[in-house]
């Protein structure tokens, strides 16, 4: 019934339609950034300035929207309406039906999509982290042990995490040191989600990469045994997707085993290991996260990848295994529902 209402609005006032949207979306941003200034919103959701300087002024004749020197902020009415202008703009642009058509292709029972491309839009990537943010204390229960993974991606969950009632969860990187920004590394990453969740966490005090001597040396370390062991048996595990070329490079493998990696047919790369389009290992550059797809079979498996040029390394690795929940945007949904 919703979505013929839906239908309807736009096919005999489609005008209408796109003002609601474009309201629901100004009030959903401002609420998401307040307090935030006209020109920078603008810029946020690649609109004129006139046109959010006009809607603006709308929501704030109707007590939605107060401004002063720091810029727009919600009033308590307009949080109060806010899920549901989130959801009304939402199936406006019809990403409710691509949700459903994606979670059925990849047959993963929770998938969220936000609007936009981040290949296009770098902003789009900090609405994926907030959607999942959103989404993640639902999967974690008293004494669950987390799993998280590096990258900016994942840094964008842990930055939307807001605090709440302190959750008895533990929270453990799921890769060693890689020598990338201090702020988007595992260590990191795990230390700030256990803050804003309320609950502890431990840190892997180990470079990525270790040889078996090396990693049979470190293991006598009490502190490293303990996270190895927490990993292994982790309940819920956050992770980012990249593409095999991408990530190769980033990772910095060595040219010749780059070169066979993607000959093998790499098309991905998650927590260090490197996937096909059939979602089998081809190659693991991580002694620390190596064993991480063979977790215990009920552990929940939480991806969050965005940008179309992603969209084959997504599909790749939501074949590896069964995953509880997939966050991405637009762009790539609508691409993996395109390909053959």
């Amino acid at each position: 019934m919703q979505d013929d209402y839906f239908s309807l609005m736009q096919r005999i006032a489609p005008d209408l339609a796109q003002e609601i949207e474009r309201r629901a979306l100004v009030l959903e941003r401002i609420g998401a950034l307040q307090p935030v200034g006209r020109r920078m919103l603008a810029a946020r959701l690649n609109l004129p300035e006139r046109e959010v300087r006009t809607v603006a002024a709308i929501l704030r004749e109707h007590g939605l929207v107060e401004l002063d020197a720091a810029g727009m902020t919600l009033t308590p009415e307009a949080a109060d309406i806010l899920p549901s202008a989130r959801r009304f703009s939402h199936d406006l642009r019809g990403l409710t039906k691509l949700e459903t058509a994606l979670s059925k292709l990849l047959d993963v029972p929770k998938v969220y999509v936000t609007a936009g491309d981040y290949d296009t839009d770098p902003h789009v990537l900090s609405e994926v982290g907030r959607i999942a943010a959103g989404r993640l204390r639902g999967f974690l229960q008293s004494g669950a042990t987390l799993a998280v993974t590096g990258g900016q991606t994942i840094h964008e969950v842990a930055h939307a995490l807001t605090s709440g009632a302190a959750m008895n969860v533990m929270v453990v990187p799921a890769r060693g040191g890689i020598g990338r920004a201090l702020e988007t590394q595992a260590n990191t990453i795990a230390s700030e989600i256990a803050t804003r969740l309320g609950g502890h966490h431990r840190l892997m005090h180990l470079p990525d990469q270790l040889d078996e001597h090396a990693m049979a040396e470190m293991r006598k370390l009490s502190e490293v045994t303990e996270t190895l062991e927490l990993l292994q048996r982790a309940d819920v595990v956050l992770y980012g997707i990249g593409r095999a070329d991408d990530m190769g490079q980033k990772r910095q493998l060595p040219p010749d085993v780059l070169r066979d990696v993607l000959r093998q047919g790499a098309v991905a790369e998650a927590y260090g290991c490197y996937f096909d389009s059939d979602g089998s290992v081809v190659f693991s550059a991580s002694t620390v996260a190596h064993d991480l797809g063979k977790l215990k079979p009920n552990c929940a498996m939480l991806a969050v990848a965005a940008g179309a040029r992603k969209a084959q390394a997504i599909r790749a690795v939501m074949k590896s295994r069964p995953h509880a929940m997939l966050v991405t945007d637009e762009g790539a949904a609508r691409a993996m529902l395109t390909m053959k």
